[in-house]
């Protein structure tokens, strides 16, 4: 965006530098300090920048010069940084300073309904375009595009909050590592479409097999599986291993090793009990 200052009066002028002063002071701020800085600075960021963009619309509306538009930054960084009802909250708030803009503006600003209606018509299409997409994005990028099942990121996420809901409730929260036997083997001899058939069947299988709403089924990576078993301790756990197995087509076999939260550990010592225990199942099988 161009600005013509040169015959900007000085007042204006001086708000103005002033506000892109400060903004470019919180942008370093947080390019330096972002991953530091609690999450709850996010709304001090949006606050501030909609209090610097009334600001300076007020001043530019007395030299004829319309920056109203920078309130469509606003609306795209809440909505791919905040919570729905945030933005939403965030929004709102931004269509109220620019009203209040339009009204210190009478006289200066031509038809203010039209001006306003023109500003936030268009970020509310904007909104729901860049909303979409951030949707889109992100159930792509917690899914196994072969399988559709949950990927490793999503994984971590789920664990991590069924830890938190096991730790708060007392009850039991088990994992079970799922790999599949001489996988390599069936690539080699069926080729790799006949490999990625099989972790598809294998995929709708064991989903049917799951208890629904509860139980979670990702893939890791390669041929590797995983569950978690909220409210599961040693004894329901082998339930749910005799279910998945049961679900095998001949004559595929599996390797399972399975551990039960001890409301301590860590999420990755949880996981490396369950792996520990998958390998020595493996190691045990006849060549």
């Amino acid at each position: 965006m161009i600005i013509p200052l040169r015959h900007w009066k000085r007042p204006d002028l001086i708000v103005l530098l002033v506000c892109v002063g400060i903004a470019i002071a919180m942008a370093i701020t947080r390019l330096l300090a972002g991953s530091r800085l609690p999450r709850a600075s996010l709304h001090v960021d949006v606050g501030l920048s909609t209090l610097l963009i009334s600001t300076v619309s007020v001043a530019s509306s007395r030299e004829a010069v319309d920056l109203s538009n920078l309130y469509l930054f606003v609306v795209v960084y809440v909505i791919l940084y905040l919570p729905p009802l945030s933005a939403f909250v965030h929004i709102t708030a931004a269509g109220v300073a620019y009203a209040v803009v339009l009204a210190l503006s009478t006289g200066r600003v031509e038809s203010p309904v039209v001006s306003w209606l023109a500003v936030f018509g268009t970020a509310t299409v904007l909104g729901v375009v860049v909303l979409g997409l951030v949707s889109v994005l992100r159930v792509d990028a917690q899914r196994d595009p072969l399988t559709g099942l949950a990927n490793r990121r999503m994984w971590d996420e789920r664990l991590a909050m069924e830890m938190e809901r096991s730790r708060r409730s007392g009850t039991a929260l088990s994992v079970i590592m799922i790999d599949l036997d001489d996988f390599k083997e069936m690539n080699d001899v069926g080729g790799h479409d006949a490999g990625d058939r099989l972790l598809q069947e294998l995929a709708r299988a064991w989903l049917a097999a799951l208890r629904g709403g509860s139980d979670f089924l990702a893939r890791l990576g390669g041929d590797e599986f995983a569950v978690i078993a909220p409210g599961s301790d040693d004894v329901g756990i082998r339930s749910l291993t005799n279910r998945l197995n049961a679900a095998l087509p001949e004559p595929i076999t599996i390797s399972i090793g399975v551990a039960t939260w001890n409301g301590t550990e860590s999420a990755s010592d949880l996981l490396r009990r369950a792996d520990h225990a998958m390998y020595q199942i493996k190691r045990r099988r006849p060549l």
